[in-house]
């Protein structure tokens, strides 16, 4: 076996490939800045220390603001020492990130010099916080990252981080409320690379992954920070998504296997270049944080044959849960077999699922029931917050607030989010449902199907559409054409010309903006 899945926690891994592959280049950037597996070692180490001088100590939190850097991996790298990391989201506005910081109680803020503003703007706010740490030119007041890591021993810090001890907390999306911070213990967050790496992703010391995803979101943490970090693999980080350059990246560092999520994946193929890339050594797409409508997943595998597609399910809170694995998808190019593609897989090994009725009884086979699940990948609670921990955990199980069914053979299907369904006139309506008939249109590009609160019905169903560049298509056309293939209830009263959506740092469509938007207009 090999050593790094013996691992217990992070700073096992980091040693293991510090002593296994200390020359492989671990981290590269699409501008060739390259770290490899003994320097990023060495460089933690340092962190450590310096951090230690300046009286941080186990079980503080340190906060990181930044985009996709090989410094992300260095600061997570400091749990090895007992400290807590908090990835913050850089998209949110100022008064979002205070609150974030505030409540994990960092005491230590790393952040990238591009963030110097906000920043700035919020330090007189944060009483909390004791050191400003800045990737970049130092500022008087501030601490240089570069100066702490290459200053400081070089061997491992005295205080060694247990297996159950919190690794980091991760801020969910506020998809449904407020953002939570979940607490990940190193234990929990190696499970989940255990799962990644072997079961759903095949990786090995060869691979070439790319990561777009953000770091601060567990899509990019399952897929890049641990597994591929962890395996061996030499990672491409990319600070953004922009679909011509994650193209050109692919080809440059001859990637063998990416993670997108579907918004990504439909940029792709409508990029007019995508065809003229040398791409032959790309063999898997990962894809994964929302649902993909199923026609886009049939064109993304007609446009990428020479690929496998796998996909992963799963929640912060709940770890990596089922996978959709490549054989599935080729057994669904039998029509027989097609309805797999709109399946979230299969339970990993070590996940018990159940099914839940809104009286937590068990559905039967292929009714609809809320998803729980029990496995040493779960998050260890919500951090300050013991009362969303005990409505959302009961004897280890976790509660995903996603609505699914399980067919006889053990695949299952998320209908949708339990606080995204529509209940219109007594009527269940799941969006991911009308969604999918929208993205069949060939004229649409993206789609979100929403509730807004209706007098009559008390919720009526309505959509957000995005229409592809040079097409044109009117809300009149497109409600003509879903009523042509849905019950009328299902059907959209309203449909809404945009030109974009909201998403999340993960690229999942925020819902609960459209409510806020088009329900006030609406109601």
């Amino acid at each position: 076996m090999t050593p790094w899945k013996q691992a217990s926690t992070m700073g096992e891994v980091l040693d293991a490939n510090s002593r296994q592959r200390p020359n492989k280049l671990a981290l590269t950037t699409p501008g060739g800045r390259g770290i490899t597996f003994a320097q990023l070692n060495r460089r933690v180490n340092r962190l450590c220390w310096a951090l230690k001088a300046e009286g941080i100590l186990p079980g503080d939190r340190v906060a990181m603001l930044s985009y996709n850097r090989p410094e992300y991996l260095e600061v997570f790298g400091l749990s090895r020492a007992g400290l807590v990391i908090v990835p913050l989201n850089w998209r949110l506005p100022a008064p979002e990130l205070l609150r974030l910081i505030r409540h994990s109680g960092s005491r230590v803020l790393v952040f990238e010099e591009e963030f110097a503003g906000v920043v700035e703007q919020l330090r007189p706010q944060l009483e909390g916080v004791d050191h400003y740490i800045v990737i970049g030119a130092a500022r008087q007041g501030w601490l240089e990252y570069e100066s702490l890591a290459a200053s400081g021993p070089e061997t491992p810090p005295q205080y060694s981080a247990k297996p159950d001890d919190v690794l980091c907390i991760v801020y969910t999306s506020g998809t449904t409320g407020a953002p939570k911070g979940v607490k990940i213990t190193h234990r929990g967050a190696l499970e989940n690379c255990r799962t990644e790496a072997e079961e759903i992703l095949s990786l090995t010391v060869d691979d070439v992954a790319l990561a777009v995803l953000p770091l601060f979101h567990v899509g990019g943490m399952w897929y890049h920070l641990f597994p591929s970090f962890a395996t061996g693999c030499t990672s491409v980080l990319m600070p953004h998504f922009e679909a011509e350059k994650l193209l050109q990246t692919l080809e440059d560092f001859e990637v063998t296997n990416v993670h997108l999520v579907p918004t990504m994946v439909g940029a792709l193929l409508n990029h007019p270049r995508m065809g003229q890339f040398k791409l032959q050594h790309l063999r898997l797409i990962f894809y994964a944080a929302s649902s993909m409508p199923a026609e886009l997943l049939r064109r993304a595998m007609q446009s990428f044959p020479q690929c496998s597609f796998s996909q992963g399910y799963g929640s912060t809170e709940a770890g990596t849960v089922t996978g959709l694995f490549p054989e599935d998808h080729i057994r669904a190019q039998n029509p027989k077999y097609e309805y797999l593609l709109s399946s979230c897989g299969r339970a990993f090994k070590g996940r018990q699922i159940r099914l839940l009725d809104a009286e937590d009884h068990e559905v039967q086979v292929g009714e609809i029931g809320e998803l729980v699940v029990r496995s040493p990948a779960v998050m260890a609670g919500y951090w300050n917050d013991e009362a969303a921990t005990m409505a959302a955990m009961q004897a280890g199980w976790v509660r995903t607030g996603d609505l699914a069914r399980c067919d006889d053979e053990g695949y299952y299907y998320i209908i949708d989010r339990k606080n995204d369904m529509v209940v219109t006139g007594g009527e269940n309506v799941y969006p991911t449902e009308v969604e999918s008939h929208l993205y069949a249109d060939p004229r649409v590009l993206e789609a979100a199907v929403f509730g807004v609160p209706d007098v009559k019905w008390v919720e009526r169903v309505v959509a957000a559409v995005v229409i592809k560049p040079g097409q044109e298509a009117s809300p009149e056309d497109l409600m003509q054409s879903l009523r042509s293939r849905l019950a009328a209830y299902k059907c959209p009263k309203e449909i809404y010309l945009v030109s974009d959506l909201p998403k999340s740092g993960a690229g999942k469509v925020l819902r609960k903006e459209l409510r806020k938007q088009y329900g006030k207009e609406t109601a």
